[in-house]
């Protein structure tokens, strides 16, 4: 009975003939077992396969040497009993073989076998087995069921639709009673072949039926070979894996610094955004208010691009939710460059008359309502940080020294202020009169105030303008007055000496 395997196995092994994959392996054993040294091939033999055969009453083990099959031991089984004869053909076996499984082939002498080349239709290549079967009492003097047979392709007739194969035949009692023989020896019989084709280095005729081959048995050779085989493939195995594996630690290792590192950057992004949001409020505001144009700024662009012969009547400023809206009602005279001179303007886009035009009051003119769309002021550029960090602070006032708070303070004469700043520009001090001294200054270093006279006025800075920064270097003291000056000052009267 078959066992589960060989069930499996068996169609799959039918399917692999029926496509030639078995005459293509046997093709390329063939090929790889020529590149073999003659010394080795003949040591190895064929995979540590005994080749035995029947001759004169004795079992002979044949080797195969340049080309033939040469004998390598023999032994006449008759006299002996049914152990003796199992250990002694074992023993012919190892010493003939030099392989410890009884796994044989059959040899068959060239006469007791019909070899023959014949043709078959190409369409039968599917089935080669069954059709030359069909047709084997046709072609050789046996049938299929009194002969042993075996084949091999060694052309292809496209345009005749024709196979060439090499065709074995033998009688199958002879074959069967020698099977049994071997069976009973304990030999497990892979095959059976004819001496002259199994010494060539091709593909090998197996006269033995597909399903009465016997499944190799295992020799300590090649189960040690197995064992080695599955120690390097788990080597192999073992050597791809610990790579791995020592990543994976690598990696759990540094999955404590990965979160934290991550949670690092989560509080990170959470203060840029934080950041970003305050920047953004505080900035609204003002972003709004510089991007906004100044009704101010409008009526002087309008004042210098609008013709000379165009009166402004009313002028209205409307925010809308997506711009603001200027409106402009008055009379022209040159209507038709009117719209062509506010797209020129920088401040004034899109403008286009909200009404038709109509007669003016003075002659030659025209009324007119006109709207465009007030562009945005572009925004400055933003400070960086690292220039508000490298900043320095304004220092604090020193304090005065003992001489300036002593001496009257220096009033400078009022100044025009500067176009575009609003800072007072302070002349040079004058000299000043020691015949009215002034208070001594109070604590902390600021000066105390002056009561306004004919010769010196306090000058007050707008309220729009900034005070003038103060000077980091000491108030000189008071230079004495050239007799010139002297002479121009208002007398006084000289003050009694105080008592101690």
């Amino acid at each position: 009975m078959a066992s589960p395997a060989e069930s499996f196995l068996a169609p799959l092994r039918e399917a692999a003939s029926r496509a030639g994959l078995t005459d293509f392996l046997r093709w390329w054993q063939g090929e790889l077992a020529a590149l073999v040294p003659p010394s080795l091939r003949e040591r190895l033999g064929k995979g540590g396969v005994a080749y035995v055969a029947v001759r004169d009453g004795e079992w002979r083990v044949l080797r195969p040497s340049q080309g033939s099959l040469a004998v390598a031991g023999r032994v006449a089984l008759g006299s002996l009993d049914a152990p003796g004869r199992r250990a002694a053909f074992r023993r012919l076996l190892e010493d003939g073989s030099g392989g410890g499984a009884a796994n044989v082939w059959l040899v068959l002498e060239p006469e007791d076998v019909l070899v023959r080349t014949v043709a078959m239709p190409l369409a039968a290549e599917e089935a080669l087995r069954d059709a030359v079967g069909f047709e084997l009492d046709r072609l050789t003097p046996f049938s299929a069921d009194h002969a042993c047979f075996d084949f091999r392709v060694t052309g292809r007739d496209a345009t005749a639709q024709r196979l060439a194969i090499d065709l074995a035949v033998t009688a199958r009692a002879p074959v069967a009673s020698r099977l049994a023989e071997l069976r009973e020896l304990g030999a497990a019989v892979l095959g059976v072949g004819v001496a002259t084709d199994l010494a060539s280095s091709g593909a090998s005729l197996n006269l033995l039926a597909p399903d009465e081959r016997e499944r190799p048995a295992t020799s300590p050779a090649v189960v040690a070979a197995r064992a080695l085989a599955a120690v390097a493939a788990a080597l192999a195995l073992v050597a791809l894996a610990y790579p791995l594996w020592q990543k994976r630690e690598a990696v759990i290792d540094l999955q404590p610094r990965l979160e934290k590192a991550k949670a690092g950057a989560d509080v990170a992004e959470r203060l840029v955004k934080e950041i970003e949001k305050l920047a953004a409020d505080h900035n609204f505001l003002v972003e709004k208010k510089q991007a906004q144009r100044p009704a101010v700024v409008l009526l002087e662009d309008l004042s210098r691009i609008l013709p000379d012969t165009t009166w402004v009547q009313q002028l209205d400023i409307k925010s809308n939710p997506k711009f603001r809206e200027l409106q402009i009602a008055g009379e022209t005279g040159s209507s038709s460059q009117l719209i062509e001179v506010l797209e020129k303007s920088g401040s004034l886009a899109n403008a286009s008359f909200k009404s038709p035009l109509t007669k003016g009051v003075s002659p030659g003119t025209e009324r007119f309502l006109v709207s465009a769309e007030v562009k945005p002021r572009p925004l400055p550029a933003p400070i960086p940080e690292s220039a508000l960090m490298e900043a320095p602070a304004a220092p604090l006032p020193a304090a005065l020294p003992a001489a300036a708070a002593a001496s009257p303070p220096v009033v400078p004469a009022p100044a025009a202020p500067a176009p575009e700043t609003g800072m007072v520009t302070v002349p040079a001090p004058k000299p000043a009169n020691p015949a009215n001294p002034a208070p001594a200054a109070p604590a902390g270093g600021a000066p105390a105030p002056v009561p306004a006279t004919p010769a010196t006025k306090a000058v007050v800075p707008p309220p729009t303008a900034p005070l003038p920064p103060v000077s980091k270097a000491p108030v000189a003291a008071p230079v004495p007055a050239p007799p010139a000056a002297k002479a121009a000052a208002p007398p006084s009267s000289p003050k009694p000496p105080e008592k101690g």
